[in-house]
């Protein structure tokens, strides 16, 4: 006795959940973080899927996200990310956004030139990770690589004592100017 045959259907495995990555990120105003979203599959089988997903910033006042899973900190605060596929949308993963950083300074005039005894005033211009910029002479630390040549006071007057070069650097915090030569 052999009963009916009776047909099994194999199909592809499903996507049953979606983990995103790296897991609650900080990130300072102006500055991007690549998201990636890893899809786990009903054969326990995972897949990098972060260009098929619709990415979501719950936020878009603090932060944005593109396809492929890049996200712009454009305003402080935080922002639930997720990623979806179908019915299947991940947890959200928490974006924070810090205030923008001091990404460089820049110190001007360019490579002045000073008779003994004249002073020469210089401006320190710090550019943040947001882009914008902002007078940082009277907050900086300033220095004279050779004060026997120049010195250099708070608020960026420099006076020259002799013949030479020396160059002139404003720092604040870890970021350092470029070296400007005063001759």
């Amino acid at each position: 006795v052999v009963s009916p045959e009776d047909m099994l259907t194999v199909t592809p495995p499903t996507l049953v959940s979606i983990a995103v990555a790296p897991s609650t990120p900080t990130i300072s105003k102006g500055l991007t973080q690549q998201f990636t979203a890893t899809g786990t599959y009903s054969d326990t089988s995972t897949q990098n899927i972060t260009n098929s997903v619709t990415w979501a910033s719950s936020n878009p006042a603090v932060a944005t996200i593109a396809v492929g899973g890049l996200a712009t900190g454009v305003g402080v605060g935080a922002s639930n990310i997720t990623a979806a596929l179908g019915s299947v949308v991940s947890a959200g993963d928490t974006l924070t956004v810090t205030a923008a950083t001091l990404v460089s300074i820049a110190v001007t005039p360019a490579n002045p030139s000073i008779a003994a005894g004249t002073t020469q005033q210089f401006t320190a211009t710090g550019t943040y990770s947001d882009t914008s910029t902002r007078n940082l002479t009277t907050s900086v630390t300033w220095a004279s690589s050779n004060p026997a040549v120049a010195t250099i006071a708070a608020g960026g007057l420099a006076t020259r004592t002799s013949p030479g070069t020396s160059n002139i650097t404003a720092a604040l915090g870890s970021v350092v100017s470029p070296g400007d030569t005063l001759t």
